[in-house]
C-alpha cells in the first residue's frame, strides 16, 4: 500500500532515493468511513497524515476552520507543540498515509531541503493560528458604527446670544462646544458651531468683548456624518479637516456631537491594546483602568456581530491576564512559586463575558507556609470588587481559607464530595470540575484534578445525584404556543430556563467520561468525537449555547453601564420574529436534552 504514496508533492519531492524508501518501508495507512473521528482534541498525534483519498475536517468549537484534500497533511502542530482545541473528522470516506513522528524527524535533520519546509510549515501554522484572531477582531472594529460611540447631547444657543452666555451654556452643560443657531432652520437658517477653544481665542487673545453676539463669530461649514456611518470614517474626517469634533445626525436631525476622545476610545479597545496595558500596570489602580476597558470591546465586538464564543475567548485571555497580574503584584516571589491561583465556574469554563460573581481559589504546596498570606488573599479579593466583580455569595473566593489550602486538603475535600455528597459538595465539585489554573504553579491543580478523575468510579448512585441540578429548573413551553399573547410580557430567566441545563447537563456527561475539557462547547464536541452524544444532537447543542449566551450578554449589556452581568432576563415581547423563533427552538431543545439527560442517568425513577 505503501508503494502509492506520492513523492512528486512538496516537501516529499526534496528526499532522496534511499530517503524515499525509508519513508516508504515506514508508512501506515489510515482507514476512515465517514464521520469518523480521525484525530480528537485530546489525542497525542503520532505521526503526519497525509490525505490519499477522500476529505476531512478539521474542527474547532464545532466549527469547520479548515479543509483537507488529496495531498494535504495534518498536524503538524500537534506533532511539535502541547495542547489543542482542534478535532479532526472525515468528511467522507478517507484513506490517510500516516508517517511515524521519528521518521519525520530523522528525515528533517538529515535532510536541510526537506527540514527547512517542514519547519516553516510549522511556523506558518502557528502564525496563521495567531493572526487568525486579532484579523477577527481587527475586521470588527473597522466596521464600529458611530452609534456605538459616546455621543455628547447638543447645547444649542441662538445666534443673538453673547459670548458670555455661551460659556454660561458650556459650563452648566459641561459641554465643550455649543450649536449657534441663526434663523429658522425650516425657512434657510443654520447652525454654526463655537467651541470652547474658541471662546478663550476670541476674548484672551483678541479682546472681544464678552457681550459680543455669537452669530457673526461662529463657523457654519459644520463637519457632519450619519449615526449608523463607520467610526473609521469619523476619524479619517476628523484627521482631514483637523478638527476634534463631528455634528452626528439622525433621519436628518442633529443628535449629538462626536468628540475625538470618545471616538478613539472606541478604536483602541482593541485586545492587544488592552493586553498591553495589563502587562505595563505597575498598580492595581492601572489594571482596574484596563478592566474597565474591556466593557468597551464587548460592547463594540457584540454590536458589529461577532459571534459570542469568539467574545468569550478573548474575554478570558484579558481576564486571566489581569487576575495573573494583579497576584504578581500582591504575592511575594516565594508565594507564587509555591502556589497555583485557579478560577472557577464560567470564568473556568471560559464562557464569563461580563462580569459575574467571583469564583477563585489558591492552591498552595503541601508543607508551604507564607505569613503574609491573609493579607494577599484579602487585598485580591477587594481589589477585584473595585474592579467590578462582586464577591460571590457563597465566598468561593481566595479570602475564605476554606478556597485557599493545601494540595492535600484539597484532596481530603474532594475525597468527601465524590464519597459523602449533599447539595453543597456536589456544587463544590462542579465548580472545581471547570477550574482553569491562572497564575503560579499549573502542576498544582493538574495533580488535584488528576486526583479527582482518579477516584470517580463507575457510580449510578453518584451521577444520577451530580446530573440532578440540570433538571431543577422549568424550561417554559407556553411561551410560544397557543398562551403566547396571555403571557407574552413575561420574561424569560435565559440561565435558568436555558444555559444552566446544558451547561450542568454537558459537565455531567463530560465528568462521567472523565473528559478533561473545561469549555461546555468543546465538552460537547468530545463527547461527539467519543460517541456519547449524536453529531446532531452536538450541533444543535453547541448552536443552542452559542444563542443563548448572545441573549444573555445582550441582556447584560442593555441593563449594565459598569459591564457587570445583572441581569437574565429576557423578554420575549424585545424581541423580534427570528429571534424569537430561534428563542423558541432552543428552549425546545434543552427541554429535549433534558430528556435525554433523565433516560442516561435515571433521573426519573
Amino acid at each position: 500500500m505503501s508503494d502509492a504514496f506520492d513523492f512528486s508533492v512538496s516537501p516529499f519531492d526534496r528526499l532522496t532515493l534511499d530517503q524515499r524508501q525509508r519513508l516508504a518501508a515506514a508508512l501506515d495507512l489510515g482507514v476512515y468511513v465517514r464521520d469518523g473521528v480521525i484525530l480528537s482534541r485530546d489525542e497525542p498525534a503520532d505521526c503526519l497524515f497525509v490525505v490519499r483519498q477522500g476529505l476531512v475536517h478539521e474542527r474547532q468549537g464545532g466549527e469547520v476552520v479548515a479543509v483537507h484534500g488529496a495531498h494535504d497533511s495534518f498536524d503538524l502542530q500537534a506533532l511539535f507543540s502541547d495542547g489543542r482545541a482542534r478535532s479532526f473528522v472525515a468528511a467522507e470516506d478517507t484513506l490517510c498515509d500516516l508517517v511515524p513522528r521519528q521518521v519525520l524527524l530523522e528525515l528533517a535533520h538529515e535532510n536541510a531541503a526537506f527540514g527547512a519546509v517542514i519547519q516553516q510549515g510549522f511556523a506558518d501554522r502557528l502564525s496563521a493560528l495567531a493572526n487568525e484572531r486579532a484579523n477577527r477582531e481587527t475586521a470588527a472594529l473597522t466596521m464600529a458604527r458611530i452609534r456605538q460611540a459616546y455621543l455628547h447631547p447638543p447645547v444649542f444657543v441662538e445666534a443673538g446670544a453673547s459670548l458670555r452666555d455661551a460659556a454660561a451654556a458650556m459650563k452648566r452643560n459641561q459641554a465643550s462646544s455649543v450649536l449657534v443657531r441663526e434663523g429658522n432652520l425650516k425657512d434657510g437658517g443654520r447652525v454654526g458651531i463655537l467651541t470652547g477653544t474658541d471662546l478663550r481665542d476670541l476674548v484672551v487673545l483678541e479682546g472681544r468683548p464678552v457681550d459680543s453676539p455669537v452669530g457673526p463669530l461662529a463657523r457654519y461649514e459644520l463637519l457632519a456624518l450619519d449615526r449608523d456611518d463607520l467610526l473609521f470614517n469619523a476619524l479619517i474626517l476628523m484627521t482631514k479637516h483637523s478638527v476634534r469634533r463631528l455634528v452626528v445626525t439622525e433621519q436628518g436631525e442633529i443628535a449629538g456631537l462626536l468628540e475625538q476622545t470618545d471616538l478613539l476610545a472606541v478604536l483602541s479597545n482593541h485586545s492587544q491594546v488592552i493586553a498591553l496595558k495589563v502587562d505595563r500596570a505597575d498598580s492595581p489602580e492601572d489594571l482596574g483602568r484596563a478592566s474597565q476597558d474591556i466593557v468597551g470591546l464587548i460592547r463594540t465586538l457584540h454590536g458589529t456581530g461577532v459571534k459570542v464564543s469568539f467574545i468569550a475567548d478573548l474575554v478570558t485571555e484579558l481576564n486571566r491576564k489581569i487576575f495573573r497580574r494583579l497576584f504578581e503584584l500582591l504575592a511575594p516571589p516565594d508565594l507564587l512559586a509555591n502556589s497555583c491561583l485557579i478560577v472557577m465556574g464560567s470564568e473556568g469554563r471560559g464562557e464569563q463575558l461580563l462580569k459575574t460573581d467571583q469564583d477563585n481559589g489558591l492552591i498552595l504546596r503541601d508543607g508551604y507556609d507564607c505569613p503574609s498570606l491573609p493579607q494577599v488573599t484579602d487585598a485580591f479579593t477587594r481589589h477585584l470588587v473595585e474592579f467590578g466583580y462582586p464577591p460571590c455569595p457563597g465566598r468561593i473566593m481566595v479570602s475564605n481559607p476554606d478556597w485557599t489550602r493545601p494540595l492535600a486538603q484539597y484532596k481530603d475535600s474532594l475525597f468527601h464530595w465524590i464519597h459523602r455528597p449533599d447539595e453543597a459538595a456536589q456544587m463544590n465539585l462542579a465548580i472545581f470540575y471547570d477550574a482553569a489554573a491562572v497564575a503560579g504553579d499549573a502542576a498544582l491543580l493538574a495533580e488535584a484534578k488528576g486526583y479527582l478523575l482518579g477516584r470517580l468510579q463507575d457510580n449510578q448512585m453518584f451521577f444520577t445525584a451530580f446530573a440532578r441540578p440540570a433538571l431543577a429548573f422549568d424550561t417554559p413551553s407556553g411561551l410560544f404556543g397557543g398562551l403566547f399573547e396571555r403571557r407574552r410580557n413575561e420574561a424569560v430567566d435565559i440561565k435558568k430556563a436555558g444555559i444552566f441545563p446544558i451547561v450542568h447537563g454537558v459537565r455531567a456527561l463530560a465528568l462521567e467520561k472523565h473528559r478533561t475539557e473545561t469549555n461546555t462547547t468543546e465538552r460537547i464536541w468530545a463527547l461527539a468525537d467519543q460517541g456519547v452524544l449524536d453529531r446532531g444532537m452536538a450541533g444543535e447543542l453547541a448552536d443552542a449555547f452559542s444563542f443563548l449566551s448572545t441573549l444573555r450578554l445582550k441582556a447584560g449589556l442593555d441593563g449594565s453601564v459598569s459591564g457587570t452581568q445583572t441581569d437574565n432576563l429576557v423578554r420575549t415581547e424585545s424581541l423580534g420574529k427570528l429571534d424569537r423563533d430561534q428563542f423558541k427552538d432552543c428552549l425546545a431543545l434543552v427541554k429535549k436534552f433534558k430528556e435525554l439527560l433523565a433516560y442516561h442517568f435515571h433521573l426519573n425513577h
